[in-house]
């Protein structure tokens, strides 16, 4: 039947049983929407809901009204949905959220609304979370217009209700805190040292730049935004024989599927050149048709730089100085620099392999350093080695534990530095050190002595003055006084030549001439079982500067020293040359400089001496000679001598076989000076001396010695009776003759306050120590005068420090005249001295003006006689220290003069 229908009729069928869906379909959805309008009008008490469970009766009357309101008002979205994320419930608030009316809301399915990424986390969520159970999940929600993404934060509570089991959720909007925390990582991004680049690789190599983030300024020396708007910037300014090998190895790497690392140089926008290292990945993206990566770019040049100065170093190590070598912990050399081979003498090929304790010789002293090391980790000390030759060396050694990746012990680094003339410095310094501390004990006693010996010796000058007709013992026990003084004082010069306490009178010398002389005498006096052999070139010898009688006591001690070294006889040989040490050689020896010497060297086949005796050889009283045959003096002396004289020894012996000593002076350029004769001792005439001494002996002597030679004298026995004396007879001491270490005021405190009184008093200054010497001429006295002293010494001086016209005579009034001096004078006026050239007028000024009154007495002898008034005028005012007035006469801007050509 159904066959015989025609194809139209069949269409009508159709047709009807469509229009009767559509029908029953219209009415289920009027139906839905009367619900929807009764749920939200709150005209129904429940809904029965068709699920996968079957239908579900959802009661909504029962719900508390107050609670209802309260979620209205929320300012987060509040939804109802079943376990199957059915929305049964939301407010406005989410309504407004996700641009949807409310009534298109009720009965969605919740993940409609959520970003595609998060859908399938969603879900699984509804399935997982437990009855009475928190859970809270950030997401994005999308809009129902717009399609814009809505960060949010879901709290959901699953709650059971009539056996039904429903889940609450909390919709809160975290658009705003997302912005700030994308806004403060986008700071720390661009403040980072490193520089983020997103990119595409296109299949025809094409690389196109996404985004930029981090510290391009920084990294690449631009501004991010600089970056970003020119793509090209990048590239552009990666060096160009780095670029094209960079891109090309990029573009290969991700090709290829393999991340990677690619460094190179980029001239940084500060115009620098900087080492950065791009670490990259990328992934195929099939939607996009290419790879799409991440890049990070960071600064490698710190890292370069220390790289390239390890490298230098590994270089550095063939050329150090020092042996650097690494061996087993078997003690077999792995390693042996070149400067192990120069420290050793042996070559690479001829040690590796081999154990260093049988290469050096010393198996029982390398075995305590190297448990210590083994155990410790390191170790550091001095040792004693041998070198391929034979030779005896002291080296600085450290040894460090070398460690593999799993800290196993591996090997032994080894690192040794050649000390040995720096210990051979040391003993010479610590000698010193030892010389100096007996030199001031010596130079403290040779003071006392000084003290002692002054008044002996003048007074031993003295007697055969004031006693006439001695008898023959009486002049034999006055030789013997004078003569044991006289041995005294040689013994003192000796002590105080030792602490180099004291200098003489240096002059220029031909150093061969001298030799010559002491080598006569000792040819007369030596035993003719010692052959004496010289090499003098005395016309080719540079000349140095020296005291005669100091360097003749030197080389007479050293001959002396020869000859008592071979008693049964031997060979002395007496040689000198010119010698030029450079930077190097005086590097050998502590007290040598570079420059230009004389060398002198005096050899003996005598006894010798062992080497523990010759630290010992140079300090004061040390003698190997009998009790009795010396004073161990004479090469603690030659020492003092020599390096007072700028210059060194150098000595050399072997038991039995003899002594060399090795004297090196300074040279210099000059003409050599002839002796002179000494000059006979002058006379005083009249004038007043203040003698100021502790020791009562000294100021004796010394007062009975100058009246002797016409002074006159008064005495003072410390600073502060010799500052009340002068004040009182300032205008008659014509010198002051004051020792530097007195009690209650001392010599120094006790010459300033006599120059503020007077600052043209002539002071000369004595002493027992040549220390004293420094302090006296800085406080501008005329004159030191070392203890002890001879008369002759004393007289000469007084001589040359007085004016010439006080050598006259009757020059100083006695003290007990009252008298005015008989010589013309005048009243002093501009209109006198106008007349004197305006050179000299301008230098009596000066010399005013300094208080010097030296200077003023010699410019006033050049006065022309016919001006003799003006002349003594001037001396009075010069003596009475006038110099205001002085200067005032002498201006000559005041006198209308100027002192121009």
């Amino acid at each position: 039947m159904k066959d015989s229908l025609s194809p139209l009729e069949k269409m009508s069928q159709e047709v009807e049983t469509l229009n009767r869906e559509l029908a029953q379909v219209q009415e289920r959805l009027n139906v839905a929407e009367e619900t929807l309008q009764a749920i939200r009008s709150g005209e129904v008490d429940a809904v029965v809901v068709s699920t996968q469970g079957g239908e579900r009766v959802f009661t909504l009357h029962g719900a508390d009204y107050v609670y209802q309101c309260l979620v209205e008002q929320m300012g987060e979205g509040a939804a109802t949905v079943s376990s199957e994320g059915l929305i049964l419930y939301c407010n406005q608030r989410l309504s407004e959220l996700l641009n949807c009316p409310l009534k298109n809301m009720i009965g969605s399915q919740l993940e409609t609304f959520i970003m595609p990424k998060y859908k399938k986390g969603f879900l699984l969520l509804l399935q997982q979370v437990q009855t009475e159970e928190t859970v809270t999940r950030e997401l994005s929600l999308i809009t129902a217009t717009g399609n814009k993404e809505v960060p949010v934060k879901l709290s959901f509570k699953q709650l059971q209700i009539d056996e039904i089991l429903v889940n609450s959720i909390v919709v809160t909007d975290i658009t705003e805190s997302k912005i700030k925390e994308s806004a403060k990582l986008t700071h720390i991004l661009n403040s980072a040292i490193a520089v983020i680049k997103n990119f595409r690789l296109l299949t025809d190599g094409t690389l196109e730049i996404d985004s930029w983030i981090g510290g391009t300024q920084q990294i690449l020396g631009y501004s991010l935004e600089a970056v970003q708007a020119d793509s090209a910037l990048f590239i552009a300014n990666i060096l160009p024989e780095d670029r094209e090998k960079t891109l090309a190895s990029f573009i290969e790497y991700i090709q290829a599927g393999r991340s990677g690392v690619i460094e190179y140089r980029f001239l940084h926008g500060d115009r620098t050149i900087r080492w950065l290292a791009s670490n990259y990945v990328a992934e195929w993206d099939k939607e996009q048709d290419c790879w799409v990566g991440i890049e990070i770019i960071t600064d490698i040049t710190q890292r370069k730089e220390t790289e390239q100065k390890i490298a230098e170093q590994a270089a550095l190590i063939d050329i150090a100085s020092d042996a650097i070598f690494v061996k087993d912990l078997d003690d077999h050399i792995l390693f042996w620099n070149k400067g192990a081979e120069r420290l050793y003498g042996w070559e690479e090929a001829e040690v590796i392999g081999h154990k260093t304790q049988t290469l050096f010789n010393q198996p029982c002293k390398l075995t305590e350093p190297i448990q210590i090391t083994t155990e410790q980790g390191s170790w550091q000390g001095e040792i004693e080695q041998l070198t391929k030759t034979g030779k005896n060396i002291i080296v600085e050694s450290r040894k460090t534990l070398i460690k593999n990746q799993f800290h196993q012990s591996r090997s032994i680094l080894v690192v040794n530095s050649d000390i040995t003339e720096k210990k051979h410095l040391e003993k010479q310094f610590y000698h010193a050190q030892r010389l100096e501390s007996l030199g001031t004990l010596a130079s403290g006693i040779a003071h006392d002595l000084n003290n002692i010996l002054t008044p002996i010796l003048g007074a031993s000058q003295l007697l055969p003055l004031k006693i006439t007709n001695m008898n023959e013992p009486t002049q034999r026990l006055l030789r013997l006084l004078s003569g044991s003084a006289q041995r005294g004082a040689d013994l003192v010069k000796q002590i105080l030549l030792f602490s180099r306490a004291t200098d003489g009178e240096y002059v220029i010398l031909q150093l061969g001439d001298l030799l010559l002389e002491v080598i006569g005498v000792v040819q007369q006096t030596f035993p003719k079982s010692i052959t004496i052999s010289t090499k003098i070139p005395a016309m080719e010898l540079w000349t140095i500067s020296g005291d005669p009688t100091q360097i003749h006591q030197v080389f007479m001690n050293l001959m002396i020293n020869a000859k008592d070294a071979m008693s049964s006889g031997g060979s002395l040989t007496i040689s000198a040359e010119n010698r030029s040490l450079d930077e190097d050689d005086a590097l050998l020896n502590l007290e040598a400089k570079a420059g230009c010497y004389v060398a002198v060297r005096v050899a003996d086949t005598g006894i010798g001496m062992p080497p523990e005796l010759l630290n010992r050889i140079f300090d004061p009283f040390f003698t190997t000679k009998e009790v009795g045959k010396g004073t161990g003096l004479g090469l603690s002396t030659v020492m003092g001598i020599v390096k007072n004289h700028g210059g060194f020894v150098k000595v050399y012996s072997e038991l039995g076989k003899g002594t060399e000593f090795e004297v090196l002076l300074p040279a210099i350029e000059g003409e050599v000076s002839l002796t002179t004769v000494e000059k006979a001792m002058h006379r005083g005439n009249g004038e007043l001396i203040l003698i100021v001494d502790d020791e009562a002996s000294i100021r004796e002597i010394t007062q009975t010695s100058l009246e002797n030679y016409n002074y006159r004298t008064i005495l003072a026995s410390d600073g502060l009776e010799a500052v009340d004396l002068y004040s009182e007879h300032q205008q008659e001491i014509s010198v002051v003759l004051m020792d530097m270490m007195m009690p209650n005021l001392d010599g120094v405190s006790a010459m300033r306050a006599l120059q503020e009184i007077n600052p043209g008093v002539k002071i000369i200054a004595t002493s027992g120590l040549l220390a004293n010497r420094k302090l006296a001429l800085d406080a501008n006295v005329k004159t030191f005068l070392l203890k002890p002293y001879t008369i002759a010494q004393l007289l000469q001086i007084l001589t040359e420090i007085l004016p010439r016209d006080e050598n006259k005579a009757n020059r100083i009034p006695p003290l007990t005249s009252q008298e005015s001096s008989s010589l013309p004078r005048v009243e002093l006026s501009r209109d006198a001295l106008a007349l004197m050239p305006p050179e000299w007028l301008q230098q009596m000024y000066d010399a005013a003006y300094y208080c010097d009154g030296d200077i003023l007495l010699e410019l006033i002898e050049q006065i022309p006689t016919s001006q003799e008034a003006i002349a003594n005028a001037l001396k009075d005012l010069t003596l009475s220290f006038k110099m205001d007035i002085i200067m005032e006469l002498t201006d000559l801007s005041k006198l209308g003069l100027t002192n121009e050509p």
